[in-house]
């Protein structure tokens, strides 16, 4: 299987190719800010969404959107 092309990279590395506007969507009752997970790896991210933990699975979801690629 192929690795994900954020494959090793924390979220703050990730957000450097996005827009800005990625941080201005609403998140999950209970979930943790962008702040809190900026550290994260993509690995944890995904495991964390694996597991239903509050708001993975949009920050998931929003950090392989490519509507907020910058071009």
């Amino acid at each position: 299987m192929p690795k994900h092309k954020n494959a090793g990279k924390t979220v703050a590395e990730i957000l450097k190719d996005k827009k800005g506007a990625i941080k201005t969507c609403p998140l999950d009752p209970g979930s943790p800010s962008w702040d809190d997970i900026m550290a994260l790896t993509w690995e944890e991210i995904e495991e964390n969404a694996r597991l239903r933990e509050p708001g993975f699975h949009t920050f998931r979801k929003l950090l392989t959107d490519g509507r907020f690629d910058k071009k």
